[in-house]
């Protein structure tokens, strides 16, 4: 009996750590680091191969890595070829763009939801006008743990860290899809 409580509370632990622990984006574009992280959970990196690039994911320990620009096997195409054979096409249809102003009103709450920790952009444009355009504009910006510089040496390079929850973002979800089936 004490090992289903013991169970229960582990599990319960590992979803509060889910949905409240911090979602880390990370972006170093000088070191080539590309990361999506849930501490303790997973662990997906973008990693710059000889053929682009790699995936590397680590969940619960258990490592494994994805190359999209690996050739498949040859069966598998000649399984999908005989698929592709002996279904008729269908015509497509037709889809517009909807864009609702509830769609709207969450794609703001979402972008709210992220948290930057920290930002350092240095850019060059290649047209010294627009930097010049451009220094006022980043220096209004720059704060705390913002900085942007505009430099005419050629140089660009980005470090953005930013964090999220799980949880704040699936209450985002809820609580627009809650106030657009009864606020049509």
């Amino acid at each position: 009996m004490i090992w289903i409580f013991i169970i229960l509370f582990l599990l319960v632990g590992l979803l509060a750590w889910v949905l409240f622990g911090p979602i880390i984006i990370f972006v170093n574009t000088e070191t080539n680091r590309y990361q999506l992280a849930l501490p303790g959970v997973f662990r997906l990196a973008v990693v710059p191969s000889g053929g682009l690039f790699h995936i590397r994911c680590r969940a619960f320990f258990i490592p494994w890595q994805y190359n999209p620009f690996k050739p498949k096997k040859e069966e598998g195409l000649e399984k999908e070829e005989k698929k592709a054979k002996g279904k008729a096409k269908q015509p497509k249809k037709p889809r517009g763009l909807k864009i609702r102003s509830g769609s709207l009103r969450m794609a703001g709450d979402l972008l709210r939801s992220f948290r930057i920790r920290k930002l350092e952009l240095d850019l060059d444009t290649d047209d010294v006008i627009l930097n010049a355009w451009l220094v006022p504009a980043f220096s209004m910006v720059n704060c705390e743990n913002i900085r942007m510089r505009v430099n005419f040496e050629g140089n660009a390079s980005l470090l953005l860290d930013l964090r999220t929850r799980l949880g704040a973002l699936l209450w985002i979800f809820i609580r627009n899809k809650y106030k657009s089936m009864f606020n049509p």
